[in-house]
């Protein structure tokens, strides 16, 4: 008997690429991209998959690098190097403000661009996220999405994350400190997305789902721009979303995450794979179901970039959602990552039939 059945998220994941290896003698250097474009960080990590594709004779038409607001000395260490790389591997490098409030519309132009001078033909881009902050990373994806362009997100994996365990459990009061460093300091700016503002016109109570870092003074920041009755009274209205780390011997944080944010067992809370993009947009879209009815649904996440990468995808097919970003006033260039353990690549290719693939979800159909 023919029955009416509602696509679900879970039935198109599968079809979504996994997050792989990046080997550098399988890139395919035959055809230069169309774009490549990364961002330049005070981490060294800037500097590897730049390095690695130049070495392997990667190419591409334009190179773009994304400079930040924050730290700018400590950032302009690595611009020599990553200068001599990009230049090169293309003959065309430029940088762009990633924190400039006109940054959507020169990425866009910038894609126009490359769509104008790419033979008819859906360019190739290229997104080095390694360094990429998440309001970036979440900024650049929206914006590609609206282009009909082949799409490659490239990311190494640092090979030391601070704190490091002797470095918490050494005084892990010390990491709920708001005026002690760490590996940021200060809130400088709590602001919506102009790329996601989210459906907020209903007169619905507000919800609330964080992604939470080391330091609780960006989580609390962004709960007090929603509502400040709810850093003293969340009830069932804020919930977190706590990072599982890839390998095991980093599962410490996710015990260490919850003492610094102060999160009681009866807090709402899940735990999500902070590298598999997919387990984030699952999550995601299990809260959306349970509560989209009756609340208005902001977003803040500065967990992990695929945690971002996955929050991009998610609200893609939820516009919905609104989106908010807490700034810090200063990262702790000193430390914060060491070296590279890894290097991983998601090849989207083309966003075009990836927008098709999430437009189905929600979509009713009749089944024999």
């Amino acid at each position: 008997m023919a029955k009416i059945v509602r696509c679900e998220l879970v039935d198109v994941l599968p079809t979504l690429p996994d997050i792989i290896a990046l080997e550098s003698r399988a890139l395919d250097t035959a055809d230069p991209d169309d774009l490549f474009l990364c961002a330049l960080g005070f981490e060294p990590r800037c500097l590897t998959l730049p390095r690695l594709l130049q070495e392997a004779g990667y190419k591409a038409n334009r190179a773009v690098y994304l400079e930040y607001a924050t730290n700018r000395d400590d950032n302009a260490a690595n611009l020599p190097e990553l200068e001599t790389h990009l230049n090169a591997m293309s003959a065309t490098v430029r940088p762009l403000e990633a924190d400039s409030p006109n940054f959507p519309n020169h990425l866009r132009a910038l894609l126009e661009l490359v769509i104008s001078q790419a033979a008819g033909k859906p360019p190739r881009v290229t997104l080095d996220v390694s360094v990429a902050a998440n309001r970036l990373l979440v900024k650049s994806v929206k914006i590609l999405f609206e282009y009909d362009v082949r799409a490659r997100i490239l990311y190494s994996e640092a090979a030391i994350y601070h704190p490091t365990k002797q470095e918490y459990e050494r005084n892990p009061a010390h990491w709920q400190t708001e005026d002690v460093l760490g590996l940021e300091r200060g809130v400088s700016d709590v602001v919506t997305s102009i790329d996601h503002p989210g459906y907020h016109l209903d007169p619905l109570p507000d919800y609330l789902v964080l992604f939470p870092t080391f330091k609780a003074e960006r989580s609390k920041a962004v709960i007090s721009a929603v509502d400040p009755s709810l850093l003293t009274s969340p009830g069932k209205k804020v919930h977190w979303l706590l990072g599982v780390p890839r390998l095991e011997e980093d599962r410490w944080r996710l015990e260490a995450m919850r003492t610094i944010n102060a999160l009681e067992v009866d807090t709402p809370q899940s735990e999500v794979s902070t590298f598999d993009y997919k387990d984030t947009m699952r999550a995601l879209e299990s809260i959306h179901r349970t509560v989209s009815e009756r609340y208005k649904i902001t977003l803040s996440p500065i967990g992990s970039k695929m945690q971002a990468l996955g929050t991009a995808l998610f609200c893609y097919m939820h516009p919905d959602i609104r989106i908010m970003f807490a700034t810090p006033k200063e990262y702790n260039a000193a430390q914060y990552s060491e070296g590279c353990k890894a290097r991983w690549k998601i090849d989207f290719g083309s966003l075009k039939e990836l927008r098709c693939v999430l437009d189905r979800v929600g979509i009713l159909r009749v089944q024999e």
